[in-house]
């Protein structure tokens, strides 16, 4: 119910953060002036990439990390996915999304917004031995050297 309420209003959500965007940059830059608008816009575009770095070297050290317990798992790909979240909305040029941005970076408001996800995960021991049951054994054969075209039936009578 609450999908298809979304999704019938979701251009007119997406036109009016346009609109948002497009005011807030108006507004700051009557405030503080052309140059010093565009160096802030700048300046959160790169805080946006930084945030995006950050959160993929974290994410890495997360899955080398030797941690079993799930819970912290789940904290550290929730607050991972914010920095992302957070990334993406500072690269959008404008102020709005940047405050919406630095809100998601509020430990607090992470806080509750991690607790309101619910991450199905699964013990990487419990995969493993339902992944790896059947075992197949071969054997390789390097073959060097020229070797002629497979023969089909139709050739083998000529």
């Amino acid at each position: 119910m609450l999908f298809s309420f979304m999704l019938r209003f979701l251009p007119f959500l997406f036109l009016v953060g346009v609109a948002l965007e497009i005011a807030s940059i108006i507004w700051i830059g009557g405030l503080v002036g052309v140059l010093p608008t565009l160096l802030l816009l700048f300046a959160g575009g790169m805080i946006g990439i930084g945030l995006f770095r950050s959160a993929g070297a974290n994410m890495l050290q997360t899955l080398r990390s030797p941690i079993q317990q799930v819970s912290l798992q789940q904290g550290l790909a929730g607050k991972t996915m914010l920095r992302v979240a957070s990334g993406f909305l500072f690269i959008i040029p404008g102020f709005f999304s940047d405050i919406v941005a630095l809100f998601l970076l509020l430990p607090p408001v992470r806080n509750f917004l991690i607790s309101k996800f619910k991450v199905e995960t699964f013990p990487a021991e419990m995969s493993a031995s339902r992944r790896y049951d059947t075992v197949i054994e071969a054997e390789a054969i390097e073959i060097t050297g020229e070797t002629e075209a497979p023969r089909t039936k139709g050739r083998d009578r000529q």
